[in-house]
């Protein structure tokens, strides 16, 4: 996708107003498998310059908010495909919001960034590939900044979401 149009979508969607409190606590926003995979692939334009490639995509029902996604390697260790990624992520089928689930999403894409660019470098030096909230997943601060309403943190508090709706305060 091309970095302006992507940008310009990100920035829409960020800049929705939110659903009032009611709405959000019944997890309105409920993508489909297409809106996951074009949110993905305005964050692989806008954050990481195109240079992941798609993974698997997996919705599941949720069960509580204890996991809201997770990204998970599909081989034992990163291999260099060219048009698949060796990672799944797993998503959640309900969100407070689209802003909420397009912070989630970016901090998964970070994680698939580890295994499939930084994990091959780590194995070509001899060291295991890693998956982390350490420096690695860190150093994607500064392409975060760009879009201010996107952070990226370990988690979310919800209680802290309800009480002031804003991200970087959660």
């Amino acid at each position: 996708m091309r970095k302006d149009k992507a940008r310009k979508l990100l920035k829409e969607w960020l800049n929705e107003p939110l659903p009032n409190k009611t709405l959000q606590k019944r997890l309105c926003y409920r993508p489909s498998l297409k809106e996951v995979k074009e949110t993905w692939r305005v964050l692989n334009a806008c954050l990481f310059e195109n240079k992941l490639n798609m993974p698997e995509f997996i919705i599941f029902q949720r069960n509580s908010t204890k996991m809201w996604a997770c990204c998970e390697a599909t081989e034992l260790e990163p291999k260099p495909f060219k048009t698949k990624s060796n990672c799944e992520i797993s998503l959640n089928s309900k969100w407070y919001c689209r802003q909420w689930f397009i912070d989630t999403l970016a901090h998964e894409m970070v994680h698939q960034y580890q295994w499939d660019i930084d994990g091959l470098t780590r194995v070509r030096q001899g060291k295991e590939p890693i998956m982390s909230h350490g420096p690695s997943f860190y150093k994607h601060r500064k392409s975060f900044s760009a879009y201010r309403q996107i952070y990226l943190k370990e988690c979310h508090s919800t209680k802290k979401w309800f009480k002031h709706q804003s991200l970087s305060k959660c």
